[in-house]
């Protein structure tokens, strides 16, 4: 109940906004409590119960309702990725054979630890490597992010909006049909600081967005969830549709714990793009699943 009550009240304050990305976790405990309240004959503690599953059955069969946007079926399509490495040692060389065998044309690592970086150079023959970060920190050594691609792509750089955070890498696809793309990692919401940098930085992606051609993506660790009142508004200010419609669920994060797991990082397109197919991969030592996404023109 209370996750449908802060969407439609667009509530803001922490906690409240934490609690939206759980409906999956909601309605699991509200089954087993409700199996304990009949068995031991509660009976309004298993009308209220009740109520709640249906809530949050509700929240959760309409994510599992919505179907993909057609793609057109003579359009060429792209296949993109990332990591949010968490500054945590992943096992580089098994990215490298995840790569190898999917063969995604940008998979984009935020975060990596620094002594990875130089593997990650090398991590797979006939990708390109950039790197980012150097220009919003201290350190000109540090690297927030590190691009791989097997396409030509042009205007790689932390985008001008520091509101995003130093997790960014913008980026543009070229080619006949050219694609933006901005990849960025924000604060867990943890603390009301910590949401607010968040939101700030999901802000800066909506503005990102709507300064783009319609052919975007916007991709990254969010930190929230499809059923947060912050991700609903960067989808209507962003003006984007979420890659997530008619592929089910896909939680990411955290790797270590099934029950708890929640979809936090996110692909999301301009008008002008539709998903073929999507699909989280390892997390090769993260927290996070890493997640890719094949992308066409629209119908």
């Amino acid at each position: 109940m209370v996750v449908t009550l802060v969407a439609q009240l667009e509530w803001k304050t922490w906690p409240f906004d934490l609690l939206t990305n759980f409906p999956v976790q909601l309605l699991i405990a509200s089954l087993a409590i409700a199996l304990a309240a009949a068995l031991t004959n509660a009976r309004v503690s298993l009308v209220l119960i009740a109520v709640a599953i249906l809530v949050n059955g509700t929240v959760v069969g309409r994510t599992l309702a919505r179907s993909a946007r057609p793609s057109n079926p003579r359009s060429a399509s792209v296949t993109v990725g990332h990591l949010n490495a968490q500054t945590r040692r992943i096992d580089v060389a098994a990215l490298g054979r995840y790569l190898a065998r999917l063969r995604p044309d940008v998979f984009v690592v935020l975060d990596p630890v620094q002594s990875d970086v130089p593997a990650l150079t090398h991590a797979l023959p006939g990708y390109r490597v950039d790197q980012t970060g150097a220009h919003v920190v201290a350190r000109p050594e540090f690297v927030r992010t590190v691009v791989l691609s097997r396409v030509p792509i042009t205007g790689i750089r932390h985008p001008r909006d520091l509101k995003f955070g130093r997790s960014a890498v913008e980026l543009t696809i070229t080619g006949p049909a050219p694609i933006a793309m901005v990849v960025f990692g924000t604060d867990s919401p943890t603390t009301p600081q910590r949401t607010r940098h968040r939101d700030q930085a999901l802000d800066a992606a909506a503005r990102w967005s709507r300064a783009r051609p319609d052919r975007r993506i916007v991709m990254g660790d969010f930190n929230t969830t499809p059923w947060s009142p912050a991700f609903g508004r960067v989808l209507e200010h962003g003006r984007l549709t979420n890659s997530l419609d008619g592929f089910g669920i896909q939680p990411s994060w955290p790797e270590s714990n099934v029950l708890l797991r929640i979809p936090i990082d996110h692909a999301l397109l301009g008008p002008s793009l539709a998903v073929r197919s999507r699909g989280t991969g390892p997390s090769f030592g993260s927290q996070h699943r890493s997640l890719h996404i094949t992308v066409a023109s629209a119908r």
